[in-house]
């Protein structure tokens, strides 16, 4: 063929500008609030999210904890404890759903990644060479007790800022927390004569 052959010119393709904004107004960076249309001010918002997400964060550290107790507990009280330590962690999943709800309603984007978690968590962690039931019981009991103590300064803020449903939804939390704390420290705990009740592993408080 006589004619040479042009070279092809590709049509570059736009990109697409219909409906750009579209998810500006329903998304944002990891950190900031999402817009709604709550009653609650922006800045009581976001107090409350910061709260709910700590509790998220500070709950599935604990449930995991109960969970790796459960599954790794030994001794002649194993059956017992493993059974408990169960029925702990299921008791607390529910709440970590209503909680990380709660803050998604509010605005916020609560994270529930175990990266995410144990960078946010105020819980310690557990010591993984510790197996054996007292052990296990004592360490969980420990971190039992800075959960509910945090949950409590988490619902004075919440009720001192006005929002009471925040309030109410993390005092039911707290509820089965120290129902929690309860039910492992009373394994702890050994009667002695006299009425007295001594706890094992317990730091005597100063006077």
């Amino acid at each position: 063929m006589s004619h040479s052959q042009q070279p092809v010119r590709q049509q570059q393709r736009q990109p697409a500008t219909e409906n750009a904004g579209a998810d500006q107004s329903v998304t944002a960076p990891v950190g900031q609030q999402l817009p709604t249309r709550s009653y609650l001010p922006e800045n009581v918002r976001a107090t409350s999210v910061g709260l709910l997400d700590q509790a998220v964060a500070d709950l599935s550290a604990v449930r995991m904890q109960l969970q790796h107790a459960h599954w790794n507990v030994k001794g002649i009280e194993f059956y017992q404890l493993h059974e408990l330590f169960q029925e702990l962690y299921e008791s607390l999943e529910p709440h970590i759903d209503a909680v990380a709800e709660r803050s998604s309603a509010l605005g916020g984007q609560p994270m529930g990644t175990a990266a995410a978690v144990a960078q946010q968590t105020s819980i310690p962690q557990l010591s993984h060479g510790a197996t054996d039931g007292q052990s296990m019981l004592r360490e969980l009991a420990d971190r039992l007790s800075v959960l509910d103590a945090s949950l409590y300064q988490q619902i004075e803020t919440a009720s001192q800022q006005g929002d009471l449903d925040t309030a109410d939804l993390l005092n039911e939390v707290s509820r089965d927390v120290t129902k929690a704390l309860w039910f492992v420290e009373s394994h702890l705990q050994v009667p002695q004569s006299g009425g007295a009740t001594h706890q094992q592993g317990a730091v005597a408080p100063q006077r």
